[in-house]
């Protein structure tokens, strides 16, 4: 009689396991939208103004929690608008609360008219190394993301 316990214990322990494992999701400190790099290597997170047309990007560790810093001076972003497609430059800001520069920052800025009202679309990250990693033409659909 105890066996039979014990091996039901053991499997409702292993399934609830894999269930939070499954349940692993991140959340963008900066409520924007995430895309992924690699199995959770690093992220982007982009975050967009829509009333200015404004885009911010923030690199992220793979849990989506710190800020990583990139030596690249500009990150291309593509958007794939039906009628229109154009693409995106963000600039490294430097910042000096965090001491980061361009050359050693986490933070990227640009600005689009054509991301006015854009609340829909399909992009890419034209490349990005982070952390030492190349990347190149990394999908994503935002709000969603690509996680």
């Amino acid at each position: 009689m105890k066996r039979p316990l014990a091996l039901t214990l053991f499997a409702l322990a292993l399934a609830l396991r894999l269930s939070i494992a499954s349940a692993h999701e991140h959340h963008a400190p900066h409520k924007g939208t995430l895309i992924e790099f690699g199995e959770e290597f690093a992220h982007l997170e982009l975050v967009i103004d829509q009333a200015t047309g404004k885009i911010s990007a923030y690199a992220l560790d793979g849990e989506a929690e710190k800020a990583v810093r990139i030596a690249q001076a500009e990150i291309e972003i593509k958007v794939a608008k039906a009628d229109k497609p154009f693409s995106v430059t963000l600039k490294a800001q430097a910042s000096p609360l965090s001491g980061e520069k361009v050359g050693d920052t986490s933070e990227f800025a640009g600005q689009s008219e054509g991301l006015k009202g854009l609340a829909n679309f399909d992009g890419v990250v034209a490349s990005i190394t982070i952390k030492g990693k190349a990347f190149e033409n990394v999908k994503f659909n935002f709000p969603k993301g690509n996680e």
